[in-house]
């Protein structure tokens, strides 16, 4: 493939990709964040409060969830390096296929969470309350078993493929927009379809989203598919026992906990998500019960809230994009998002006209346009010292443990959510106002609930992990550079 060159401060920066290669990579951020921010969007607020499963089965079920993902994102990560296939051994094809393996069925397992039997009424007879509860766990731990397949060989592919620094900011530079914009529509095709409270027009999203997703899919193709180098890196890497050389499951854990750097990123990663996907879950509620907006009204206030936050997001692109290159640090860059996500969470606390939480989400945008884009640079940072330290690159077994923070800070978001309901008295099957009054003992309380879980709990878990990866995380960029320079001198 041609390479593109550009020069800069008399400095040589090769591309090793072309333009539509490192855009359809980006594309990856499109495909996935469509499909798993309608899920946030909308599957707790469907098996809560239209479906009306108790919010004490919903905690249980999540409790049980974060347990499976425990062993089972660690665990998949561990088998991607651990597992050499034969397309593996005889073309050197080794994310490529399992990529096509996971994400086709998985865009489908999101249909599936939504096919609830529609005579299954919790509110009407309890006894429903335990096969919805069995419908909700075992979709979402098959929805979330082929996320983590697909997205571990997705991600692992980045630092091996875009081996420059440059290289790596401008493809998420381009995953960012594309992943804004399949946020974007994640807001705005299921709304075409959703009444909020009919359960059957979740379904009928769910296979248009579905649909959609896998459109989306094919265009990620180019980006994902692996090159003559990488092929020819892969099956070098077979013949060489050492470096394709893993230790038991348990061996392998351990060392990337040891990795204070890795653990600090992780944790940071973690920090922003929660409070991005929180505000995120929490949207609905906010409609339905702070603003107090149904029908038509309550889908354009959803469009306009997700709308002006993914707005500020994507205007924030090119600001983070040259103030990255003009620093030239990624943890300075990451903590300043950070801290900018931290403040805009104070006014929500107390805002409660829609005009409001749209100026305040806007600035919000801004900040999480900041975490988006620096995330996998510095990931790419961390994994290039582990492999510079170890003399091996075994990313899977990384981006597998990320996954697990992946999935138990959105087991974190459930968890508090449903705790906060049943401590404040929010009332299962009202997706309205005037049920939550008059079914709830404590309907003010309830509504300040939402507030905890929309701004403060997500504010506190933000200054919390700022200020640790702050404290802890040492890699500079002088390290990372010699760190580049010494994966040359080992074909790394």
């Amino acid at each position: 493939m041609k390479n593109k060159e550009k020069v800069k401060n008399k400095d040589k920066i090769t591309y090793e990709h072309s333009k539509p290669v490192m855009t359809s990579y980006g594309a990856r951020e499109m495909f996935g964040q469509f499909i798993t921010a309608a899920f946030g969007f909308n599957v707790l607020f469907f098996y809560e409060s239209v479906i009306g499963l108790g919010s004490l089965y919903i905690l249980i079920g999540f409790t049980i969830y974060s347990l499976w993902n425990g062993i089972n994102d660690p665990l998949i990560g561990y088998l991607m390096e651990r597992i050499k296939m034969p397309w593996e051994k005889k073309k050197g094809y080794r994310r490529f296929p399992w990529i096509i393996i996971a994400a086709i069925p998985w865009a489908f397992s999101y249909f599936l969470i939504f096919l609830v039997p529609a005579e299954w009424d919790p509110t009407v007879d309890a006894s429903y309350n335990l096969p919805v509860f069995l419908w909700y766990m075992i979709s979402i731990i098959i929805y979330d078993t082929l996320l983590t397949i697909y997205d571990v060989n997705a991600l692992s592919l980045y630092p091996v493929k875009f081996r420059g620094l440059d290289e790596r900011r401008t493809v998420q530079g381009f995953g960012t927009i594309l992943g804004i914009l399949g946020l974007v529509l994640a807001v705005i095709i299921p709304s075409i379809f959703i009444d909020q409270a009919v359960a059957s027009t979740y379904a009928i999203a769910a296979l248009v989203s579905t649909i959609f997703g896998l459109m989306f899919f094919i265009l990620i193709l180019p980006g994902v598919w692996e090159t003559k180098r990488i092929k020819e890196e892969n099956i070098q890497r077979i013949q060489d026992a050492e470096k394709a050389e893993v230790d038991t499951f348990s061996k392998e854990m351990f060392k990337a906990v040891k990795e204070r750097r890795f653990m600090m990123k992780v944790l940071f990663f973690y920090g922003y998500q929660v409070a991005a996907v929180m505000i995120q879950q929490s949207a609905r509620y906010i409609i339905a019960f702070v603003l107090r907006e149904t029908g038509d009204a309550a889908d354009l206030s959803f469009i306009l809230l997700l709308g002006f936050m993914l707005l500020g997001a994507l205007i924030s692109v090119p600001l983070w994009t040259f103030f990255s290159k003009k620093v030239n640090n990624n943890k300075k860059m990451s903590i300043a998002a950070g801290i900018f996500m931290f403040l805009t969470f104070l006014p929500m606390i107390f805002i409660d006209v829609i005009w409001g939480w749209i100026i305040t989400l806007l600035f919000f945008g801004i900040g999480l346009g900041g975490q988006w884009f620096m995330d996998p640079p510095t990931m790419g940072d961390v994994l290039d010292d582990i492999a510079v330290r170890t003399g091996k690159r075994q990313q899977s077994i990384y981006y597998g443990f990320q996954a697990l923070f992946i999935r138990l800070g959105y087991a974190t978001i459930v968890i508090v959510i449903t705790l906060v309901h049943i401590l404040t008295g929010f009332v299962e099957g009202a997706p309205t106002y005037a049920e939550l009054v008059r079914l709830s003992p404590t309907p003010e309380l309830a509504i300040f609930g939402i507030r905890i879980h929309s701004a403060i709990f997500p504010a506190i878990i933000v200054i919390i992990t700022v200020l640790l990866f702050w404290k802890f995380y040492d890699l500079t960029p002088e390290k990372v550079a010699e760190n580049k320079k010494k994966l040359e001198e080992m074909n790394l």
